[in-house]
């Protein structure tokens, strides 16, 4: 049985008869995390926008493995968090559930169901101690995890994040995102990660989707394996494996750089 989520066939994408996505070729595997790894204003956006449905490509076709073939429920995690600073923590993370509760009559039936969920969430990744806090009073690399939270409680079956870290600090961005990628596997969700990032992208990736500059095309796919090769992700940033990755990406991103 197949463990596809969604299949992107032959999609391309233009705006003002301009090319962004050049016949763009995407499996991603249930519970996979994968990265769009490439140049800034490249396209890694758009295509977040035609997996959730938000776009539809001028050629090609989407195709969602789901029991009635609809688009799966679609979480996204931004570069700024969006919290409410006159919302406590638990209040932002509970927000997308009152307002599911007030649209949908049906959702009544499971909110007490879901608000129990975000206690399973704050305690677990042990957020307790702040949930009656204001987002002024915490830290950005601590917003971002509520903003993770506040995503999860809605259950979506898949994760976007288009550079959540990129407003952060060098060292926690290191922090926050080794936390939201073991967070993210521990929930067993599909994720997309978009960055231009490279030790970011082999960082938290099963597999990076290498693109070029526009018109974007897919230059190359790779998988990243460090626990088949003997090595533990929380050594991983030290061993050879992963220099190795970044050289091999590194030249690939350079080569496209010089490109005429």
């Amino acid at each position: 049985m197949s463990n596809e989520l969604i299949r992107l066939v032959n999609c391309t994408m233009a705006f003002d008869n301009e090319v962004v996505l050049d016949n763009i070729n995407l499996n991603i595997q249930n519970k996979e995390f994968l990265t769009l790894l490439g140049p800034s204003g490249c396209g890694k956006s758009t295509i977040l926008s035609l997996i959730a449905g938000l776009l539809k490509p001028v050629s090609g076709f989407i195709t969602y493995y789901s029991d009635d073939f609809n688009a799966p429920r679609v979480g996204y995690m931004l570069q700024h968090d969006h919290l409410l600073e006159w919302r406590s923590v638990y209040q932002n993370i509970t927000l997308g559930l009152e307002i599911q509760k007030k649209k949908n009559i049906a959702f009544k039936k499971q909110y007490s169901n879901r608000l129990f969920h975000v206690y399973e969430l704050l305690d677990k990744y042990h957020l307790s101690n702040v949930k009656k806090q204001k987002p002024s009073a915490l830290s950005g690399g601590m917003r971002q995890r509520i903003a993770l939270i506040r995503t999860l409680a809605l259950r979506p079956d898949l994760l976007l994040l288009d550079e959540p870290f990129s407003a952060l600090d060098y060292q926690t961005r290191l922090n926050v995102s080794k936390d939201v990628h073991d967070i993210i596997k521990s929930e067993q969700k599909t994720a997309i990660l978009v960055t231009h990032d490279i030790s970011e992208a082999i960082s938290m990736a099963d597999v990076i989707f290498v693109l070029t500059k526009p018109p974007c095309t897919i230059k190359d796919v790779l998988p990243i394996e460090f626990e088949a090769n003997g090595v533990l992700r929380e050594d991983m940033r030290k061993s050879s494996l992963f220099q190795e990755y970044f050289d091999q990406i590194w030249r690939e991103m350079q080569d496209e750089n010089t490109e005429k």
